[in-house]
């Protein structure tokens, strides 16, 4: 009965083995395909009444706001520029490229129960500012409006700045700075 078991256990091992060897060479003809990332933005639109196609301008009119929508893997993130900022016609680094670093735990508005979170999310792109002009765009804003927001890291509550809020990149290489 040993000599059977160890018979059939070697048949396994050899099967195993035949199995590894086919599957290593099926993913060695058939190698993952890298995802590229996109080159251009998908959609790029003023947001407001009336807007005009943005390839006609130089630059972000009065009263507009410029926004790129970028998709990746289902991802959407949207760049935003505002009045008098130029309008790009080529790009050389995508939202993508560049990890942001998420500055708010949750965003809105307790009074009136808005909740912006998701909706600022996709603006989080290493550059992005998130200013009133933008929020007034998305939400009626009107002297009962009380916007805040968490601040990650610090969870502390606090008004949403007047200059808004810049979304800055993640880096996970700096060093704690060291108090002396």
């Amino acid at each position: 009965m040993d000599t059977i078991t160890a018979l059939f256990m070697r048949f396994l091992q050899y099967i195993s083995m035949l199995v590894i060897a086919a599957k290593n060479a099926w993913k060695n003809a058939n190698p993952p395909q890298i995802e590229q990332l996109p080159t251009r933005p998908q959609s790029v639109y003023f947001l407001g009444s009336n807007a005009e196609p943005p390839n006609l301008f130089m630059e972000v009119p009065e009263g507009k706001v410029y926004i790129e929508e970028w998709v990746h893997n289902g991802t959407k993130r949207c760049m935003v520029r505002y009045a008098g900022e130029n309008i790009p016609k080529a790009w050389r680094l995508t939202p993508f490229c560049r990890h942001p670093k998420t500055p708010w735990v949750w965003v809105g508005d307790r009074e009136t129960e808005i909740d912006l979170t998701r909706t600022f999310n996709k603006f989080l792109a290493v550059g992005n500012v998130i200013k009133m002009d933008l929020v007034s765009q998305l939400i009626q804003v009107n002297e009962r409006s009380n916007l805040l927001y968490i601040e990650s890291g610090t969870f502390k509550e606090l008004k949403f700045p007047g200059d808004g809020i810049t979304i800055e990149e993640y880096d996970d290489h700096k060093q704690p700075v060291q108090n002396s």
